[in-house]
């Protein structure tokens, strides 16, 4: 079965929309509908293991709403839950754009609408970082097992300085080759930059946009009857 390949720019305006909805949707509503779509999507873009860990994450979500009906402690804690759960299907589609598109298709994407060039960098570093973080996270974790430090809950302050400090620094270094690499790709050139990635719209980003917003503006109609 082929998979899905939309342009990046569809995902986008999918999470800037999706929030932004809850003001004029009626919440219950929005919450499946908003799930619903994003696993439908996940699934016919093929990205299985995102939609696995979205199932299970929001699964469990649901498990602890469910079960302060019954356990008045828990009350206060279910209402963050509420309010997180909401933006688990964003997230589970901002995974997906950073997994099955690279930096350079981004910066192709962005730079077709009609934005400021520093405000398209800025997004792209942004989106291209969280995999950069986590691979530095990792290495982390490998560095402090070698060395038999154990992260223990029982001083989770001096645990967390040993994975913040090289982070920092890890930091600043990436900040440095994330800026050399653009400048050599030509971010800071005054003429339009061209790309091997040439990003379209067709018919199946058209589609998927449509049945977006066909879905919000139904659920407006059906709620305000």
């Amino acid at each position: 079965m082929p998979k899905l390949r939309l342009n990046p720019i569809v995902l986008i305006v999918i999470n800037i929309l999706a929030p932004s909805m809850y003001i004029f949707l009626n919440g219950s509503f929005l919450k499946i509908y908003l799930i619903v779509f994003a696993i439908a999507l996940l699934l016919t873009m093929g990205c299985f293991k995102i939609f696995l860990i979205t199932a299970l994450i929001y699964a469990m979500m649901e498990g602890v709403i469910i079960l302060s009906r019954f356990v008045s402690s828990i009350e206060t804690f279910a209402l963050f839950i509420v309010v997180l759960q909401q933006s688990v299907p964003c997230l589970s589609l901002v995974a997906a754009l950073m997994k099955k598109y690279s930096s350079t298709e981004l910066l192709s994407s962005l730079e077709t609408m009609r934005i400021p060039r520093t405000l398209v960098v800025a997004v792209t570093i942004t989106l291209k970082y969280f995999p950069t973080f986590a691979r530095e996270f990792k290495y982390i974790r490998e560095s402090m097992r070698l060395r038999g430090i154990p992260f223990t809950l029982r001083r989770p302050i001096k645990s967390f300085q040993y994975f913040i400090v090289p982070q920092l620094f890890r930091c600043a270094a990436l900040s440095e080759e994330v800026t050399a690499a653009g400048l050599v790709k030509g971010i800071d050139a005054p003429i339009k930059r061209t790309s091997y990635f040439e990003q379209k719209f067709r018919f199946a980003d058209g589609l998927i946009l449509t049945l977006f917003v066909a879905g919000l503006v139904g659920g407006f109609i059906w709620y305000k009857k």
